[in-house]
């Protein structure tokens, strides 16, 4: 991909910062909604095949919901899915800029693939509400045989829609996943150099995704318990509500016990020098807001407190921050030294953009700044210090200061109680400064 190479280039230290701060906040977007996107069609596909299977009408209607939860309209799915998405492929060429990893291609096609999945998830869903359209019609009371095969054609074309495209839906989010997980893994590991295969095959990747997918089927069942819960109990029938209560709850519990063992698995796995003392403590809050959310999914499931979806949900959601926080701080540490390289080059680009442009840079010279860096050491307007004071030496120079600066550009030893004062690089400009603001003292001095 080419086209993003070439609209990147070296960035400032602050530009980088700000980066930095883009790339946190778009995986905490992306992540938590692709995580849900993937329970809620995991779950619809599931409950959908089962409805159908053993004609349960509880099964079909919760699969109908589910599908609805995330994909409520498109605009959604560009805010927190592809917009998040293109941003990140930006952001990680320009942190990478410079460095052998190049990812651009790789993501570029997973992007495309999210767009494709998602194009699949609608089809699910439109192709639902026909069903159920189609199931208010009575065909008895069609008399034209033509129609009615017209119909039932339709009809059998929907199912056919119906049962496909929610399982090639949900594979191809898994398969998105897997390659983003796995990108992000690579970035923030001590690999300077791989290529795509290489992401594909890695254990780190692997077990990542599974500790992922724990978190995605978890994170969709706290999300159910709230909408059920908190807002829509009413809505409901009690038979319905014990239906999803046990199976949220349930899977919920299994999936957020199992998380912690994927995780601690995963991080075991990493490389030494990829973890730090921050890393450490970030793994341990992680752990801590594991415990939190098996809290919260036991006392759901035992007391029946359906009130505290909200609050799993929030935990949740602190939790996928501080993954991100994790993962990015390894990033960041990792990237130190192209961050440096970005520097030198960033100077050298803006340099040159300024020569193209015919821009020569003006800079103030101020005569009080050299003195206060350079002269003040040795001299001073009314004392003898290294050299001799200023009030001594200025008056043989009264309307000579074109010497005056010519000896400030090439000083020599005048006077012999005093050794001769050592070049300080000066530029002609800057003796010009230096000179007219010692005079300048000098005259108000005699006032």
């Amino acid at each position: 991909m080419e086209i993003f190479q070439d609209i990147v280039f070296p960035q400032s230290p602050t530009h980088i910062l700000l980066l930095e701060y883009l790339f946190f906040l778009t995986l905490v977007v992306l992540l938590p909604y692709l995580s849900v996107l993937i329970g809620t069609s995991l779950f619809s596909t599931m409950h959908f095949i089962k409805g159908r299977k053993y004609e349960n009408r509880d099964s079909l209607i919760f699969a109908k919901e589910l599908i609805d939860l995330f994909t409520i309209n498109k605009t959604i799915s560009i805010a927190l899915g592809i917009v998040p998405f293109l941003s990140l492929i930006f952001i990680l060429a320009q942190l990478l800029f410079g460095t052998k990893l190049n990812f651009t291609t790789d993501l570029v096609f997973t992007l495309l693939i999210f767009i494709v999945s998602l194009f699949y998830l609608y089809i699910y869903k439109y192709s639902f509400t026909l069903k159920n359209v189609f199931n208010l019609v009575n065909v008895k009371e069609i008399s034209n045989n033509n129609l009615v095969s017209e119909f039932e054609q339709l009809r059998k074309s929907n199912s056919k829609l119906l049962s496909k495209s929610g399982i090639i839906g949900f594979t191809l989010l898994l398969f998105v996943a897997y390659l983003l997980v796995g990108v992000i893994k690579i970035v923030s590991s001590p690999k300077t150099q791989i290529d795509f295969f290489e992401i594909i095959f890695s254990t780190d990747t692997f077990l990542y995704f599974l500790f992922y997918i724990s978190f995605s089927v978890s994170i969709t069942c706290a999300a159910i318990v709230f909408k059920y819960f908190k807002n829509d109990a009413k809505k409901y029938k009690s038979e319905y509500l014990n239906f999803i209560k046990n199976f949220s709850l349930k899977t919920g519990l299994i999936f957020s016990f199992i998380q912690p063992f994927l995780f601690v698995l995963s991080f075991i796995n990493s490389p030494n020098n990829s973890l730090s003392f921050a890393i450490f403590i970030t793994g341990i809050l992680i752990l801590l807001l594991m415990l939190v959310i098996n809290v919260l999914f036991y006392l759901m499931y035992k007391d029946s407190k359906m009130n505290l979806g909200g609050s799993t949900v929030l935990v949740f959601l602190l939790l996928a921050a501080a993954l991100v926080y994790k993962d990015q701080q390894a990033f960041e540490t990792k990237n130190v030294e192209n961050i440096f390289e970005q520097e030198k080059a960033y100077k050298l680009f803006a340099l040159k953009i300024k020569e193209e442009a015919g821009i020569n840079e003006i800079v103030e010279v101020k005569g009080e700044d050299i003195y206060n860096t350079k002269c003040i050491a040795c001299h001073r307007f009314d004392t003898k210090l290294v050299g001799p004071a200023y009030n001594d030496v200025l008056p043989k120079y009264d309307g000579k200061r074109a010497e005056l600066v010519d000896f400030i550009l090439n000083p020599r030893k005048v006077n012999p109680d005093f050794t001769a004062m050592p070049n300080q690089g000066l530029k002609p400009k800057e003796a010009e400064a230096i000179a007219e603001y010692i005079v300048k003292i000098y005259e108000e001095n005699k006032k």
